[in-house]
């Protein structure tokens, strides 16, 4: 899954895929909930994506430890990516 991509929960919710990052080889997800209108929600989520026979699946995330690491992450990956568009103007 890459960003941009949409995710459906089994209860058909549906999550846009923010941001993605690697932590001890496993592939994580930052999503936003979006409604009816593909418009984003205050609604966020972590979530870890899962290859099985290759097939993609997700599970949220729910380790404190982890979440605080991707969280980490994903906000230098934000503030590197704000730095570099800084510097190209």
């Amino acid at each position: 899954m890459e960003k941009e991509d949409i995710i459906t929960l089994e209860d058909n919710t549906e999550y846009m895929v923010l941001d993605t990052a690697l932590l001890n080889q496993e592939k994580y997800l930052y999503c936003v909930r979006i409604d009816e209108e593909e418009k984003p929600t205050s609604e966020y989520k972590y979530f870890k994506e899962i290859n099985e026979n290759n097939e993609l699946f997700t599970e949220e995330v729910e380790d404190e430890v982890v979440i605080e690491t991707i969280t980490s992450m994903f906000a230098a990956d934000y503030l590197n990516s704000v730095t570099d568009e800084e510097q190209d103007v």
